[in-house]
């Protein structure tokens, strides 16, 4: 083969080359774009000093930075090779926002624990304010129930929770009666409970799974970036460049 074909063979590998880099980068710069778009439309309208809020915006945060992480890789890929002056100043920047995101992650890692806690006892209250007046209810219905002595006043009492006119025959036995009735009441308590546990355990589950991944998630992605920040010294390094 002789040199000129050589030259040539050589220059068209180069050129594809240049062409793939372009083209990793582009797509690059594109992903980076749609994340900032996306993480504006999650931000606004903003809700500071609410822990709900902060805590799922984080979590979105998150779980959208697989998407940055690969835009960064493709634009910073090929280092100085085959870049305009002006990208080099922009990838200058683009290195010294890898490390503040990667400072706001870690600051997010402890602000989401706190904000965990803060939405777990909110929830809790909530249920508890939600349920306690039944509760609440079932205690007075029991307490009037065992103070009554008689079938009239047992009535009385019935009446007065079910809203209805109620009459008890007198061959019904007071005691057996009351007895029934009482532990009716003693198993609605159970119940609201049992319900009430239970939808605090669930909505623990949910907090904590969403609190480990996202907190970790947060965790391992700014360690990525500070890796990235490290690996991009070059773009930070005053470059003379010929147009």
């Amino acid at each position: 083969m002789s040199k000129g074909t050589t030259s040539s063979v050589s220059h068209f590998f180069q050129e594809q080359q240049i062409f793939s880099l372009a083209m990793l980068r582009l797509v690059g710069y594109g992903l980076i774009l749609m994340a900032v778009l996306d993480y504006i439309s999650l931000i606004f309208p903003p809700q500071f000093m609410n822990p709900s809020w902060e805590f799922q915006t984080v979590g979105s945060v998150v779980e959208r930075m697989p998407i940055v992480l690969l835009g960064l890789v493709f634009v910073f890929c090929g280092e100085r090779q085959a870049r305009k002056a002006i990208e080099h100043k922009l990838l200058k920047y683009l290195s010294w926002l890898t490390l503040i995101f990667a400072i706001f992650l870690f600051i997010c890692f402890p602000l989401n624990i706190i904000n965990g806690f803060r939405i777990y006892y909110g929830n809790t209250t909530k249920v508890n304010a939600q349920v306690g007046p039944q509760i609440d209810a079932l205690n007075k219905f029991q307490a009037e129930l065992k103070s009554a002595e008689s079938l009239t006043e047992i009535s009385s009492v019935l009446q007065q929770q079910s809203q209805r006119r109620i009459s008890i025959p007198t061959t019904v036995d007071k005691d057996q009666l009351k007895l029934n009735i009482l532990e009716t009441i003693n198993d609605n308590q159970q119940k609201i409970e049992s319900q009430t546990n239970r939808v605090k355990q669930n909505q623990k589950k949910v907090l904590l799974k969403n609190g480990v991944k996202w907190n970790l998630g947060g965790l391992i992605s700014g360690l990525i970036l500070v890796f990235i920040w490290r690996q991009t010294t070059w773009s930070r390094i005053p470059y003379e460049i010929e147009d």
